[in-house]
């Protein structure tokens, strides 16, 4: 591993981040994960997104050190991973942030990408107290093994118990939260409730304590793309497809047409439009022309107005 943080202050930029879920599995292979990683660099990418369970792959999990690999190859001094801890995906609902669970985490995480990483509490773990959280991830960047912390899908009350007491006491504060956060809401009640998706609430928080945002699922698992590949529509219907969730996609495809846009692009580029913290949105694209298209219609947020967010979002 990299003996020390090479952009401990400096903030989190980028149109959008790459996620990586699907790198080394059959969808996605290390030749073709390679690809896309060298794609996204020359694109001006900066910033990955992955956890220790993700690559699932004959029982294993491959995402993190293909992406080491990759590190290692393209040197890439400039390219920032966000990965995760606190989840076991056989219990997708429950967290585990017992101390020493996290600092294991980040020195394993940290070891297989070869620097430090941007460590994500992946779920919440309401049996450990929030100071014990804060103090174990404030120690994961005093070692060196992280640049910073933050979470995802922690609610709004426990992640500002955590940025209050660490601003409090001067532990390494979260300035990174992740939600779950798309132009389609999800269906009441929703099929993984705990997933934590973002609300008014949620964001004005993330700007009160300075954080960056990092959603995930940002184009609804497909659902809001001109083209899927139908591997999630199950999903869709259980999560996605409601009266809003079709005049939304519908507002979405039309609305895309007459900028010359792509539809996944101004879904990204609407998401990077609000204000005041600062939105990178995580993408999952299997093609070059998906990741090209992705990041050059994010890169055109400032298209989106005020009154074209409002208009996506509520309709006329």
């Amino acid at each position: 591993m990299t003996p020390a943080p090479t952009g401990a202050a400096t903030p989190l930029t980028g149109v959008a981040a790459l996620g990586t879920f699907e790198f080394g599995t059959r969808a996605l292979p290390a030749d073709l994960a390679h690809h896309l990683l060298d794609t996204y660099q020359e694109l001006g990418g900066r910033l990955l997104d992955t956890a220790p369970t993700y690559g699932p792959h004959d029982g294993a999990f491959l995402a993190e050190p293909l992406i080491g690999a990759w590190l290692q190859a393209a040197g890439a001094p400039g390219m920032r991973v966000i990965t995760k801890a606190g989840l076991d995906p056989a219990r997708p609902d429950q967290g585990d942030l017992r101390p020493e669970a996290i600092l294991a985490s980040a020195r394993r995480s940290a070891d297989r990408l070869g620097r430090p990483i941007i460590l994500v509490l992946h779920r919440d773990d309401t049996a450990v107290p929030v100071d014990e959280v804060a103090d174990a991830a404030d120690r994961a960047v005093r070692e060196g093994l992280a640049e910073r912390v933050g979470a995802s899908n922690w609610t709004t009350a426990r992640l500002e118990a955590w940025a209050t007491y660490a601003a409090a006491i001067r532990l390494t504060p979260p300035t990174l939260t992740a939600p779950l956060w798309s132009l389609a809401a999800r269906a009441d009640p929703p099929a993984e409730p705990w997933l934590v998706e973002a609300d008014p609430a949620h964001l004005d928080m993330a700007a009160r304590h300075g954080m960056t945002i990092t959603p995930y699922r940002t184009l609804a698992a497909g659902y809001l793309a001109a083209r899927h590949s139908g591997r999630h529509s199950a999903h869709h219907s259980a999560a996605y497809d409601t009266a809003a969730g079709r005049e939304r996609r519908a507002r979405l495809h039309q609305t895309a047409a007459a900028l010359r846009m792509t539809p996944h692009g101004l879904a990204l580029a609407w998401l990077r439009a609000h204000r005041p913290a600062p939105v990178i949105p995580v993408i999952g694209p299997r093609t070059h022309q998906q990741l090209s298209e992705s990041m050059a219609d994010a890169a055109q947020a400032d298209r989106v107005t005020p009154a074209l967010a409002a208009y996506l979002q509520a309709g006329p």
